[in-house]
């Protein structure tokens, strides 16, 4: 076989078997409520700024401390090199976003490896951390947590049908 057509064989079957890959990854989390769980409880850094309402984070974390999920310590001004970093190990982020589509509030990404949280980032449209449950919602989803299409659940993907309520199907 010549070389140059060894190394076309060669990508294109390092790129189905990463579309495979990512496909398996997707299917995981459509059908798991809870597809990521973290090893340990993650620290949570706000890094939006200042305006941000220790308030509210407090009140969204003792609503999943209640319900039995651990999270660690909120740092209202965490160190500078920590915003700095897209992501940080072990830590949820919270960030303004400019660049969100107006119909959306805020957007967690979650860091995995297999089915291991090493990171989540929250950004939130400016001013939208102040909204009821919102927080609540996000921090939901950094702890690995989907949406869920049940009416006044916490995990509902429309804020206007999202409620206090928190059940595990």
């Amino acid at each position: 076989m010549s070389s140059p057509r060894k190394a076309t064989l060669v990508m294109s079957s390092f790129i189905v078997g990463l579309l495979v890959g990512a496909g398996f990854k997707v299917l995981y989390e459509l059908s798991n409520f809870k597809p990521y769980t973290w090893t340990e409880p993650p620290i949570i850094a706000n890094c939006y700024g200042p305006e941000f309402s220790k308030l509210q984070m407090t009140r969204a974390i003792d609503y999943w401390t209640v319900r039995g999920y651990a999270l660690g310590k909120y740092m209202h001004e965490p160190p500078v090199d920590i915003c700095k970093r897209e992501w940080t190990s072990g830590y949820i982020i919270l960030r303004k976003s400019f660049a969100l589509p107006p119909s959306t509030l805020a957007s967690t990404r979650r860091y995995t490896i297999v089915a291991s949280m090493q990171s989540a980032v929250i950004r939130y449209q400016p001013g939208s951390y102040n909204l009821d449950l919102l927080n609540e919602h996000e921090l939901g989803h950094a702890l690995g947590f989907t949406h869920l299409e049940i009416e006044d659940h916490i995990m509902h993907p429309s804020f206007n049908k999202m409620g206090k309520n928190f059940k595990v199907p």
